[in-house]
């Protein structure tokens, strides 16, 4: 004679299995559709790198349009200040380009047409220390132009160095 199971400890095991099931399924999903955290983020490669930052900042700052020349290197930060929750995020992106020398006055020529914001003009540096980064001795020697053609924000600014450094502070507001 068999004898039957009671329908609350049937009820539990199914819910238990069901839970269980639905749990490997979401994890399952969570790592599949997460980028690869562990995999290393900058080629071993010091060429490679640079060849790498070249490209995605030559990308992102042409979308304004054409660059003036091509660039042998480039740095970027961006720093966030607000969560987005409680009002709008403020972004400030600092770039260090490096350009041929040769190739300023094609630089200079292009940031003609982009006014400064005289009240965005003062220097800024990234939170975290950069070697890349102008001081702020050097800010002051340097050509001043507006980041918008660069950038497409018309907040910060522009500084050309004659050796072909080339220094970028643009936010929004």
């Amino acid at each position: 004679m068999k004898t039957k199971m009671p329908v609350h400890t049937f009820t539990h095991t199914l819910a238990r299995r069901g839970f269980i099931l639905v749990a490997a399924v979401s994890l399952l999903v969570f790592t599949a559709c997460r980028p690869n955290a562990a995999q290393p983020s900058a080629p071993a490669n010091q060429a490679a790198a640079v060849t790498e930052r070249v490209a995605t900042i030559t990308k992102q700052l042409s979308r304004n349009g054409k660059l003036p020349s091509a660039l042998l290197d480039a740095q970027f930060v961006e720093e966030k200040v607000g969560d987005g929750i409680l009002g709008p995020s403020d972004f400030f992106a600092f770039y260090a380009l490096t350009v041929p020398a040769a190739d300023i006055p094609a630089w200079r020529a292009a940031l003609a047409a982009s006014p400064v914001d005289k009240g965005t003009e003062a220097y800024a540096a990234p939170k975290a220390a950069a070697p890349w980064w102008v001081s702020k001795a050097d800010y002051q020697k340097l050509e001043l132009f507006g980041p918008k053609s660069l950038t497409g924000r018309s907040h910060g600014w522009v500084k050309l160095a004659p050796d072909g450094r080339i220094f970028i502070y643009a936010f929004t507001m």
